[in-house]
C-alpha cells in the first residue's frame, strides 16, 4: 500500500517559510528538528496529520534557481476547503496574495494564489462533496 505524504517546498529561509506556511495558511508545525547541517520542518494541515509539507532550504545553485518555481506555470498544490469564501476571506485577511478573484464552474469554486516565493497554489471548494 501506498499513501501520500508530503510534497517539498524548497525555500530560501526557514523562518520565513514557517511565518508563511504556519502563520498565512494555518498549517501546523510538526517536526522540527537538526540532523548534522541538515534542518527537518514538516507542516501538516490540521485536520490531516499524516499530509503536508517539508521545507527544504535551497542548498545547491540549481536548488536556489528554482525556488518559486518547482512546478513552472503550473500550481504545485491544490488545498481543498469546505467553506471557500471562509478560508478565501481569511487567507486574504493575512495577506496572501490571489492572482484572481474566484472562480465558480462545474461545480466547483477556485482561485489561485501564491506562497511567499510564487509557487502557485489553487484553493478549491467543490459542491456537494
Amino acid at each position: 500500500m501506498i499513501t501520500f505524504g508530503r510534497i517539498v517546498i524548497l525555500v530560501y529561509d526557514y523562518e520565513e517559510a514557517l511565518e508563511f506556511y504556519v502563520e498565512k495558511l494555518g498549517l501546523v508545525l510538526s517536526t522540527d528538528f537538526e540532523a548534522g547541517e541538515r534542518r527537518f520542518v514538516h507542516l501538516c494541515f490540521p485536520s490531516q496529520r499524516d499530509a503536508g509539507v517539508w521545507l527544504l532550504k535551497a542548498e545547491t545553485e540549481k536548488d536556489v534557481a528554482v525556488v518559486g518555481q518547482q512546478a513552472g506555470d503550473q500550481p504545485i498544490g491544490v488545498l481543498y476547503t469546505d467553506n471557500f469564501y471562509n478560508e478565501f476571506d481569511r487567507l486574504q485577511g493575512s495577506g496572501v496574495q490571489f492572482l484572481e478573484q474566484p472562480i465558480e464552474a462545474d461545480g466547483a469554486i477556485s482561485a489561485h494564489f501564491v506562497d511567499l516565493y510564487g509557487n502557485k497554489f489553487v484553493l478549491v471548494q467543490v459542491e456537494n462533496a
